[in-house]
């Protein structure tokens, strides 16, 4: 059952179409509102909230990019990988399991699981989404979204070591207005979106948003060529109520879910890459793949083992922020927040119709509930925040993995060699996080500021973890138990019998079966120092130090012995930054910022070599490894009507000291010193256009674009080269009119029909690319009253 249906999104939609008010005050209260909604003041100036306070962009001491909904809209971006059209520095890749990976500046974790936390956090209206899989319907019926570059830890907490994006809704307005829009494009694809907002007493506002996404497969099987996957079904809500009892007190409920049936993507098989030598049970296994045909043309050319499932992922979250204005200087606020995650997301990323590696089942639980509570004011030249924060989350996995055709599936036993077909694996891990947190802005003179923030943070972390037969047999019956229980035996001198629960992770010291728990307690100092000069109102220089911290995490291993799921510690980095910001009287408006970072112990998605299993997935940490760079952003605005965007990033990454043993993707023993780090291009340039005329008294037309591009990378350490990504651009173009209360746009995206990939991932035998969209065009109609 879905938690949204499509004929009440589309009705929804339909409703909201035919309110229909159409007198021309309400259309000249509705244009008021919309320089609320979108984040401008009347100059056009954009107003943020990256310090937890609303100000000028000009004015904020960091780099930050910021983008109004109606721009994310004409730009198609409905989801934060989308951001990388118009974020310098930005990037995204889809990790080696299907799961996203944010990373700014080259600071981000690539980790396949659900519950891993991320280096980039996201948040709505400052309630944070503190996993990435969290963050699919984030971008919905947007006033705008702001991302911030550089350690975020004092007022953001940790994990956001790279940055942290912010997703600010749009709020319900002082009279009743409406908006919808359907798109309808290639492969059949249908994007339905609708708000409706307005008053409900004197007191309370209310506003409803949904949005609806289907379409058909896009990949085409190599093998049956009629057989297509990549099918989207996404449905999406939010509700908000404002209600303002008094005038010092206001609260803003937020409820909002959404629902994924999609089908994940599959891979592009690359090669095939045996994780171990042939023998006569696996024999078949090397004669099957090494006549596998690749699919190396095209995006759309993929392969997958017929039958592979779609998600079934279902997520809500509810909060409640109040403020209550003690006095003209002194403001208390409370944000409480509780989201929960149930996650059912079969995949195949192998690129192959052969169940080398499958996950079947990839269940998974997220919760988090938590609280922050800060008291800010102003007294003469200082301003001040006080607060506290509190974090609890849930996050169990629960992946059955089916590798009934892979090299390494043979256990040894006493009474001779077993092959293992389907395993289950419990990941557990149950974090609490307590902070407390405080900034301080003095205005030395009117020109020059001082600011500082700190934030002390204790972490504790539980895990649970085993592998476990699938489905889960009464004396570990299945081939999983057989072939452990016959290897613990093998290595223990003593017949053995499974764990609790089933478990069937060996003991490093007596090799017998056990469920594995572990804990991880630390402690850190976030802090930020700046200093701020204006010379003019215009005009902002400021220089930064930062330290910044990621909290550490335990590994999702294949755990055929318990020490696999050894933790790695959090990770540190010390940020300096200056930067300067600059409005040439509103026609041009320019910031660029220059960095360095020391960063210790950065957390990786490596390889290691396990027992049995051969080479696969390990977290390591990289004890020492420096970024700096820089990134310069324009908006000009040279005459009526036009409208450009343009920046540049360029982002130097390098390894300075080794893991303790650094591998490969293949486990062969290699260096890192020097390499850049994975996912790491140099150079990054966004860019968009717009120019808007009128063709009529009651018409205009507009034509637009984007460029974006994104330099050569890796996928892993080693530099190899299958696992290169190399350089490409992508060009998008519309074009439309806007009459009355309606607008109509046409528009194409990857219009040369650029062939691109965004991971290269070796799992077990194959190494498989994840490609990037090919072009896609349609029409979009929309309306708004």
């Amino acid at each position: 059952m879905t938690l949204f249906s499509k004929r009440s999104v589309i009705h929804i939609l339909l409703a909201g179409s035919a309110l229909g008010f159409t007198s021309a005050q309400a259309a000249a209260q509705d244009q008021a509102a919309s320089n609320v909604s979108t984040g401008t003041a009347g100059g056009g100036e954009i107003i943020v909230t990256a310090q937890k306070r609303s100000e000028r962009l000009l004015d904020v001491p960091l780099s930050v990019t910021a983008a109004s909904g109606s721009q994310l809209l004409k730009q198609g971006i409905s989801q934060t990988s989308q951001l990388t059209k118009v974020v310098p520095g930005f990037t995204y890749q889809d990790s080696n399991y299907g799961t996203p990976v944010f990373t700014i500046r080259g600071v981000g974790f690539q980790d396949g699981s659900f519950g891993a936390g991320p280096t980039v956090t996201t948040y709505i209206d400052q309630v944070p989404l503190p996993y990435p899989i969290l963050t699919r319907g984030a971008a919905l019926d947007l006033e705008r979204v702001e991302v911030l570059k550089g350690p975020q830890g004092t007022l953001f907490g940790q994990n956001s070591t790279g940055g942290a994006i912010n997703y600010v809704a749009a709020k319900p307005t002082q009279d009743l207005s409406a908006g919808a829009s359907v798109s309808y494009g290639r492969f059949n694809s249908v994007d339905a979106e609708g708000f409706i907002s307005g008053p409900i007493t004197s007191t309370l506002r209310a506003r409803v948003a949904v949005r609806g996404e289907f379409a058909d497969g896009w990949q085409q099987s190599v093998t049956r060529p009629n057989d297509r996957f990549g099918k989207k079904e996404f449905y999406n809500a939010r509700l908000l109520l404002d209600w303002t009892p008094t005038d010092t007190l206001s609260f803003v409920l937020n409820v909002s879910g959404w629902q994924d049936n999609s089908e994940v993507q599959a891979g592009q098989f690359q090669q095939f890459a045996p994780l171990a030598p042939a023998n006569p049970f696996t024999q078949f296994i090397y004669d099957a793949l090494s006549t596998a045909p690749t699919t190396l043309r095209n995006a759309r050319e993929a392969d997958w083992t017929p039958g592979t499932g779609h998600q079934d992922n279902t997520f809500y979250l509810i909060s409640l922020r109040g403020d209550w204005r003690i006095s003209d200087a002194v403001t208390l606020t409370s944000v409480t927040a509780y989201s929960k995650l149930v996650a059912h997301s079969p995949f195949d990323p192998d690129g192959v119709a052969f169940t080398n590696f499958e996950n079947v089942v990839r269940d998974a639980l997220l919760t988090s509930f938590s609280q922050e509570l800060r008291l800010a004011g102003t007294a003469g030249p200082l301003k001040w925040m006080l607060g506290g924060n509190y974090q609890r989350d849930i996050a169990n996995q629960f992946p059955t993995v089916l590798v009934n055709d892979a090299t390494n599936g043979v256990l040894p036993t006493p009474t001779g060699p077993v092959y293992q077909d389907e395993s289950t694996y419990i990941f557990n891990q149950q974090p609490t996080f307590k902070a407390v947190f405080g900034s301080l802005d003095y205005n030395i003179t009117d020109q020059l500021t001082l600011q500082g923030s700190i934030r002390y943070t204790h972490h504790d972390r539980h895990f649970v973890g085993c592998i476990m037969d699938a489905p889960v047999g009464p004396n570990g019956t299945g081939t999983v138990g057989q072939g452990f229980l016959g290897l613990s035996e093998l290595l223990s001198g003593s017949p053995s019998t499974v764990g609790p629960d089933g478990c069937l992770t060996m003991n490093d010291a007596t090799f017998k079966p056990e469920k594995v728990l572990k804990r991880l307690k630390e402690n850190n100092v976030a802090w930020r120092v700046s200093l701020n000069w204006k010379p003019d109102p215009d005009t902002l220089l400021y220089a930064s130090a930062v330290k910044g911290y990621k909290a550490g995490n335990f590994a999702t291993a294949p755990g055929v012995l318990a020490s696999e799921f050894d933790p790695i510690k959090q990770e540190s980095i010390m940020s300096y930054e200056v930067g300067v910001k600059h409005s040439f009287d509103r026609v041009v408006d320019i910031s660029a910022a220059a960095y360095y970072y020391d960063y210790k112990d950065k957390q990786l998605l490596g390889v290691a070599n396990y027992p049995v299993f051969q080479n696969l997935p390990k977290l390591v940490n990289i004890p020492k490894s420096r970024v700096w760079g820089g990134e310069i952003e324009m908006t000009a605005r040279p005459i009526e009507g036009l409208r450009i965007q343009a920046g540049v990033s360029y982002v130097n990454s390098r390894v300075q000291k080794d893991p303790a043993i650094p591998l490969d993707p293949y486990g062969n023993v290699v260096t890192f010193v020097g390499e850049p780090f994975p996912n790491t291009p140099k150079w990054q340039i966004v860019s968009d256009a717009e120019y808007d005329f009128p063709v009529s008294a009651t018409t205009k037309a507009f034509v637009g674009g984007s460029v974006s591009y994104r330099g050569k990378s890796n996928a892993a350490f080693g530099e190899r080269p299958e696992f290169a990504l190399p350089a490409y651009t992508l060009i998008d173009l519309r074009a439309g009119i806007e009459w009355d209360k309606w607008q109509a746009q046409i528009w194409g995206r990857n219009i040369t029909n650029k062939y691109y990939w965004v991971n290269v991932s070796h799992i077990l035998d194959t190494v498989a690319r994840t490609a990037g969209m090919p072009v896609t065009y349609g029409v979009t109609l929309g309306y708004r009253f």
